[in-house]
């Protein structure tokens, strides 16, 4: 006969149950063991899903993913790095602000160790349905390990022509409640075009000529676009190419100072809106103040670029002037050829004939 057991120790066990239930309860609710992403001022990499899901947990992503060193996405993060602190910080006392991001498009891959990586690409495509390089995405936050990406992910499906990334920005403050970046503006490339200008100095002969051919790419490239602010930017930027021909690569230098020493002597008398015109035509001028250093993809996208602008200029020649092949005859006129009427008889003429 088996003994019975103790009422006390009959208590002890389902105490002792009920803790490791409990435990284990916790233990599965638990939060994932890692910081959480905080909003920053730039683009933070991610290199793998569990970044991007564990970053909306608690906050707003603004993600690019793109090939490695896309300029796109360079010129999206650095306007993300040029929004003023007091924007800044008012979006994270509203909550508006998110976390910047990219993530670079990589195929499954083994690594020196033998070990297997699988990627982003599979990611990209079948998680957030990103179909290009690069692809801008908004991924709200309220995400959990459960949360599908489809709910929570909006892709922009707008222009990114690196030239104008205007209706971009758009999308970003929809998004976002505030815009990005500075309300001062450069176009990079362009930045990049006045530096290889610059560099031939006050030049004669074949140097002279390419100085012409680049500041002519800048002309072409603003003639048909009416959009702001990239419309009267470009204006400044072919100004600033004008009169570098006319006065010489120093006109540049010499306007930046008096720019800025004009701006600081009225700085209290004058509205915002001059400030900005101040601020706008001193950032365009530093391109050639104070031109960046050219790297070699920097050389590179020039030749590129430089390369299709020709072939586009001479293909529309080709198909303005170049006759379309073996001409049709021309169609002759409905009574070029004479037509013989013939006499119409009456039906009593024809009797009396034929008796």
């Amino acid at each position: 006969m088996v003994a019975p057991i103790p009422a006390r120790q009959r208590f002890r066990a389902y105490i002792a149950a009920s803790l490791a239930i409990i435990v284990l309860c916790l233990l599965s609710s638990a939060p994932t063991a890692s910081a959480s992403v905080k909003p920053e001022k730039k683009c933070v990499q991610f290199f793998e899903e569990y970044d991007l899901r564990n970053a909306a947990r608690d906050s707003n992503v603004f993600l690019i993913v793109s090939d490695k060193d896309d300029e796109k996405r360079k010129e999206f993060c650095a306007k993300v790095e040029a929004t003023p602190k007091k924007k800044w910080s008012e979006a994270l006392k509203k909550g508006n602000a998110p976390v910047f991001a990219f993530m670079d498009i990589t195929s499954g891959h083994e690594d020196d160790e033998g070990m297997w990586h699988e990627g982003t690409a599979n990611f990209v495509k079948n998680s957030l349905g990103a179909m290009g390089s690069p692809s801008f995405l908004f991924v709200s936050k309220g995400m959990d390990k459960t949360s599908k990406y489809s709910s929570h992910v909006t892709a922009y499906k707008g222009s990114s022509d690196i030239l104008d990334m205007s209706d971009l920005y758009n999308f970003v403050e929809k998004k976002l409640g505030f815009r990005i970046g500075s309300d001062v503006f450069n176009i990079i490339f362009f930045d990049t075009i006045a530096a290889r200008f610059i560099s031939y100095g006050d030049a004669t002969g074949l140097d002279r000529i390419k100085q012409r051919i680049l500041a002519l790419y800048v002309r072409t490239a603003t003639l048909f676009s009416y959009k702001e602010p990239f419309s009267s930017i470009g204006k400044l930027y072919n100004r600033a190419f004008a009169m570098s021909f006319e006065h010489g690569m120093d006109y540049c230098g010499k306007q930046v100072k008096k720019l800025e020493k004009k701006l600081e002597s009225t700085k209290n008398k004058i509205s915002e809106e001059k400030k900005h015109e101040f601020n706008q035509k001193i950032a365009v001028l530093k391109a050639f103040a104070e031109p960046k250093e050219l790297t070699a993809d920097d050389n590179r996208q020039l030749f590129i670029h430089g390369m299709l602008h020709a072939a586009l200029i001479i293909a529309s020649i080709l198909f303005m002037f170049v006759p379309y092949g073996d001409e049709e005859p021309a169609e002759g006129a409905v009574n070029e050829v004479p037509v013989i009427a013939k006499v119409v008889e009456s039906d009593n003429e024809s009797s009396k004939k034929e008796n």
